[in-house]
């Protein structure tokens, strides 16, 4: 081979392992990318008193947000809540059962849980939110998904 052919097929390896590198990068930010927690707000009400909130969900996700009370018992001014979390958003729908506890003198409340069904099952959930409005039991606040844990 003359040194013409040799730097050809100098070239030619040397851009086909900058592609194989490349190749590699990207996934790897992928795959990193798939475990990054997945952070949403949420603003719910339920005006009519059925133990149904209903609202948005926005950030990472953007949708409609349904949440539906399966469940409390009290100790003293705190209640121990149950609910499931069911957000609706085409592809990135999933459905959280949460449970936690709600502060009825400051309005603030706390929950974890797990994917049941839908995008990220079995991925852990944390929720932080505050009562914005008493006359329609309207709450805002954020939910965290961690998808690494999910099944």
């Amino acid at each position: 081979m003359n040194n013409n052919g040799s730097f050809k097929a100098g070239m030619l390896l040397f851009f086909l392992l900058l592609l194989i590198s490349v190749f590699r990068t990207a996934v790897s930010q992928a795959q990193a990318a798939e475990s990054e927690p997945v952070y949403l707000t949420f603003a719910k009400s339920d005006p009519d008193g059925n133990y149904v909130w209903n609202g948005t969900v926005s950030g990472d996700v953007n949708g409609e947000l349904e949440t539906v009370l399966l469940g409390f018992s009290t100790s003293g001014k705190i209640l121990n809540v149950e609910f499931d979390w069911i957000v609706s958003a085409g592809d990135y729908s999933f459905t959280a059962r949460m449970k936690g506890i709600l502060d009825t003198e400051s309005g603030k409340v706390v929950m974890n849980g797990t994917v049941i069904d839908g995008w990220l099952k079995g991925a852990q959930v944390h929720e932080e939110g505050q009562m914005v409005d008493p006359g329609t039991s309207g709450f805002a606040g954020t939910i965290r998904i961690m998808p690494a844990s999910a099944n």
